[in-house]
């Protein structure tokens, strides 16, 4: 485990709180709570009354609905619970930006100018958008992510996390951790913490070698392929580790990797790193109390983790900002009302960064993202490509009348095998050179021990298969000594 114990840790603690303290003092941008959404939407303003006024209607979906265009983020549906929320939301023009208004620390600005690319101004047109919804503390889920704009998603959203970081100072929750952000792969994770490292402007890194040694690889191990796509290339090139946590301990003039995770401010996970730590219910090392104060979750490459273990997602939401089973050491004198309440949810801001919208993210959006300062999704337009298909290939694309979603892979496999494949076996028996692609590997199981009981020429390449096995598939299929080949989204995903 990515875990590091510290025994001057508590009294690092006990210095940083105390210069926080004095920053606030002598720094009115943290005390005027009508200048700072920081203080707005963690501060004690709400009452037991209003609070519970607001989570009530968010349990009942009682969201108020409005769908604009953003000339930077394009289309919007915006859900509010307040009646008299702008439906439009006209935002400033880059060039009228007002960095005080922003409320980014004065440090993080400095290091800031020196990192961000956009040369012409303080914020890119997509980095002000986004940070505008991100410094409200409101819920988004943005599926517009690109090779492109990659890059500079991953350092507004490191400037948003460290921001909020530094404006803790005092205790708001049962545990230290603040921010939690999901990444894929080791190679993302060590790509965000050279950001905060820069944005930090810290003198010193902690475990910075072991770290690095840890989550990047030499060049002489470097095996990608430099002529696949751009894409596949900013996916998985480096350290593609899939089992991965570590806590960042953030001061003022440090960071320290390897932090323990109730030391830490910031925790780095994979789904599957993090689903490991907490573990399943009956462990004796059972333990998610870490997750309880979450404030900020931020969840990059989302579209990347349906290529995972999905579940594993569904398993960390469930387990965040619950109420603790041990103290911990925590001051309840100084934790906040709703935290004490269970209502830790409604305050946590979830952005979820996405390539494009699935079935399974929208969920997450609709039943995992409870923010009482609301939530919006941007969506995606394509331009239409198919009439510049060079090959002139007849495609049919058929709807099935489906019901009920519980029955929806029964009756998709039953269609396939008793209207689809025999219309296809009228034309020619044998189908030579067919490829069936299959999203779903349970799927793939079933219909390839369907092609087994009724003796079909077939092949089949799954994520599973070895690259022995692969070439093989490959030959057979091309040579014609197989007719049909089954073929996984996962497999193509990973090494095409």
């Amino acid at each position: 485990m990515d875990i590091d114990m510290n025994n001057n840790d508590k009294m690092q603690d006990i210095t940083y709180t105390n210069d926080l303290r004095d920053e606030a003092l002598s720094n009115p941008d943290i005390d005027e709570e009508d200048a700072d959404e920081f203080d707005r939407h963690f501060g004690d303003n709400l009452s037991l009354n209003d609070i519970s006024s607001k989570t009530e209607k968010i349990d009942n979906k009682h969201w108020n609905i409005s769908n604009y265009k953003d000339p930077i983020l394009k289309s919007i549906s915006k859900y509010s619970i307040e009646q008299d929320s702008e439906l439009n939301e006209n935002l400033v023009g880059i060039s009228e930006i007002n960095l005080n208004s922003l409320n980014i620390k004065e440090k993080l600005l400095c290091s800031w100018k020196k990192l961000n690319d956009s040369k012409d101004s303080i914020l890119s047109e997509l980095q002000a958008g986004l940070f505008h919804h991100f410094n409200k503390y409101r819920d988004i889920l943005f599926t517009n992510r690109s090779v492109e704009n990659s890059r500079e998603i991953r350092q507004i959203y490191a400037l948003h996390a460290l921001n909020h970081i530094f404006k803790e100072f005092r205790d708001q929750g049962f545990t230290r951790p603040k921010v939690l952000v999901l990444l894929p792969f080791r190679n993302s994770a060590l790509n965000l913490a050279e950001i905060f490292i820069q944005l930090s402007g810290s003198e010193q890194q902690e475990n910075r070698k072991r770290f690095f040694d840890s989550y990047g690889i030499s060049p002489d191990e470097e095996k990608i392929d430099l002529s696949k796509p751009v894409d596949f290339l900013e996916t998985f090139k480096g350290n593609i580790d899939d089992m991965f946590r570590i806590g960042i301990k953030v001061t003022r003039k440090s960071i320290k990797f390897y932090a323990e995770f109730y030391n830490a401010d910031i925790i780095l996970a994979s789904p599957l790193g993090l689903r490991m730590v907490i573990g399943t219910e009956g462990d004796k090392k059972h333990d998610f109390d870490f997750l309880s104060s979450i404030e900020i979750l931020i969840v990059d490459q989302c579209e990347t983790f349906l290529m995972q273990n999905w579940d594993h997602i569904g398993y960390i939401f469930n387990h965040l900002n619950l109420i603790p089973k041990k103290s911990h050491n925590c001051d309840f004198s100084r934790v906040k009302n709703w935290y004490l309440d269970g209502k830790a949810k409604y305050f946590r801001q979830t952005i979820i960064i996405s390539e494009y919208l699935t079935p399974e993210i929208n969920s997450l959006f609709n039943k995992q993202m409870f923010n009482i300062a609301g939530k919006l999704k941007t969506k995606s337009h394509y331009e239409g490509t198919i009439v510049n298909v060079i090959p002139q290939i007849k495609q049919v694309f058929t709807r099935i009348e489906c019901p009920s979603l519980i029955e929806t892979d029964d009756i998709r496999f039953k269609y396939f095998i008793e209207k689809l494949l025999p219309a296809l076996q009228k034309s020619n028996p044998k189908l030579p050179h067919t490829l069936i692609f299959i999203p779903s590997y349970f799927d793939f199981i079933r219909l390839r021990n369907y092609f087994e009981d009724n003796d079909y020429n077939f092949t089949s390449i799954c994520e599973y298969t070895s690259a022995p096995d692969v070439t093989r598939a490959r030959a057979h299929f091309f040579n014609g000594k197989r007719n049909i080949m089954l073929y996984t989204e996962r497999f193509h995903f990973f090494r095409r």
